[in-house]
Parts: C-alpha cells; structure tokens; sequence
C-alpha cells in the first residue's frame, strides 16, 4: 500500500497543482475581461457622448415660430424668404440664411444672416425700414450703420472698418468724416 499511497500521494499534488494554475489562469481571465469591459464602457460613453442619439438633431430646411394668434414671429432658414413690409412680401437684396424675427403684425423687424458671398450680418429695422447694420466682412473688418428717420440719407452714424477706418456723421445737411489721417 506504500507503494499506492505514494502513488495517489503524487497524483494529488499534481491535481492540485493543476487546480492551482487553473486558479490564477481564472483570475487574469477575470481581470482581464474587467479592464476590457470597463474599456468598451469608457469608449462606449465617450462615443456616445460625441455621436448625436436619435432625436437629439433635427435637421431642417427652415423652421417657422408663430405666436398664439398664428402669427409669423421667428424664422430659421436656408435660405430665407423675401421680407414683408407693411403686410407685403417685397424683393430682398440678395440671398441669405439664418434667422429674422417678426413684429406682431408679421413684419420683418430685423435679424442675424449670412449672405450668398459670405458676410454676416445683424440687422434691427423699424416698422417699415431698416435702422441699424452691423456687417462682418467675410474677408475680416466690419462696418457699422445706424440710421434716424424716414430718410436714411438725413440722418446716419457710419462706423467702417475697411478698406480705410473713419466715422461718418450726416445730420441734414451738415455731414463730418473722422478718419485716423493726420490733421483730421
């Protein structure tokens, strides 16, 4: 019987040995898949995070926001429509996109576009006309107009940028030009 415990004695040690190696194989395979898992998870959120889900974009040519009466109030477009004046759709001066804001009676009232070459501009009309534009030239500068009454040629404030800086000040006939040239 020496000879067979010694035998069985043997076996098991190797089958614990065994056991052992398939334990600490076991435990690397755990720690491994938890650092892979965690991993996928960290991209996974990091993808997620930076890819739009479902319903998080719309994507649309124009979006129209009326107040309770149905009224025209605000416009999102590209490209936008020609402006109403007094209840009239009239002919704009070139192509835009972007967005315009609306009185209650459905007039243009201003807005914040860019046009077909580039430039980007903010306007503020009056009812019927506009007051004000801040113009940011696609190639750099920009220029400033405000203008007072009904007649945009009597009373206005120009501020430009390019291609030479000056204030220009016209209050009925009396007009002054400020520019940074020396003596002036």
């Amino acid at each position: 019987m020496d000879q067979r415990e010694g035998d069985w004695s043997a076996r098991l040690k190797a089958l614990e040995r065994n056991i052992q190696r398939q334990r600490t194989v076991a435990v690397i395979c755990l720690c491994i898949g938890l650092l892979l898992g965690g991993l996928a998870s960290a991209a996974a959120t990091a993808l997620s995070a930076q890819a739009p889900r479902p319903g998080d974009v719309l994507t649309v040519r124009g979006l129209v926001v009326v107040d309770d009466k149905g009224v025209e109030r605000v416009r999102i477009g590209a490209p936008l429509p020609d402006p109403v004046v007094n209840g009239r759709r009239v002919p704009r001066q070139g192509v835009v996109s972007g967005m315009l804001i609306y009185d209650a009676d459905g007039d243009e009232r201003g807005g914040y576009v860019t046009e077909e070459h580039g430039d980007a501009m903010l306007t503020l009309d009056a009812k019927g006309r506009q007051q004000t534009i801040f113009i940011a030239n696609r190639d750099g500068g920009a220029n400033l107009s405000v203008w007072s009454g009904n007649n945009r040629n009597d009373n206005y404030v120009s501020v430009q940028a390019v291609p030479n800086p000056l204030i220009e000040i016209k209050q009925g006939a009396n007009r002054r030009v400020f520019t940074a040239a020396a003596g002036n």
